[in-house]
């Protein structure tokens, strides 16, 4: 699907592009601070909102890839109805994880927004910040729901860990 490659172009592309800007502006940081004793507290709003953004838009790119923490002891050893009972809860339980993300991060935005919160330093509004919350939430449906498809829809069967659910 067109639709699902963009999205991971533009997933990595943005979580790439993020991580190495907070990176490149926290070592900036450290060097100001310790090398010519300039603190630059800015900074460290830019690069925490920075990282937090890139390490969000990864859940998504964590699961899309199967790279999530999982425990595959009793999975592996078990029989096909009860991979697809459990496969099928992960699912159904995913899918309401990634619908609370979304509602609750839009309310936190909501919130932020009608109070003019800003940040400390920078007078920044907040509710931008808070943006990455039901983005990461919609993000995670969206790869839930392809997931569904692809095990439900297209019957690819997800044993052993190989990533059958995302190959294309």
């Amino acid at each position: 699907m067109k639709f699902l490659r963009a999205l991971d172009l533009i997933e990595s592309a943005f979580s790439a592009l993020f991580f190495l800007a907070g990176i490149a502006i926290s070592l900036y940081s450290v060097f100001m601070r310790y090398v010519l004793g300039a603190s630059q507290s800015w900074a460290t709003e830019i690069y925490t909102m920075l990282l937090v953004w890139a390490i969000f838009i990864g859940f998504s790119t964590a699961l899309k890839e199967n790279k999530h923490i999982a425990i595959d002891i009793l999975y592996d050893r078990s029989g096909p109805t009860f991979r697809k009972i459990s496969q099928t809860i992960t699912l159904l339980v995913g899918l309401f994880f990634s619908i609370f993300i979304f509602w609750t991060g839009l309310d936190m935005v909501l919130v932020a927004y009608d109070q003019q919160i800003k940040t400390i330093d920078l007078g920044f509004p907040i509710w931008i910040n808070y943006l990455i919350m039901p983005l990461a939430g919609l993000l995670l449906f969206i790869r839930f729901c392809e997931k569904a498809y692809r095990y439900f829809v297209k019957k690819e069967d997800d044993t052993g860990g190989d990533d059958i659910l995302w190959k294309q």
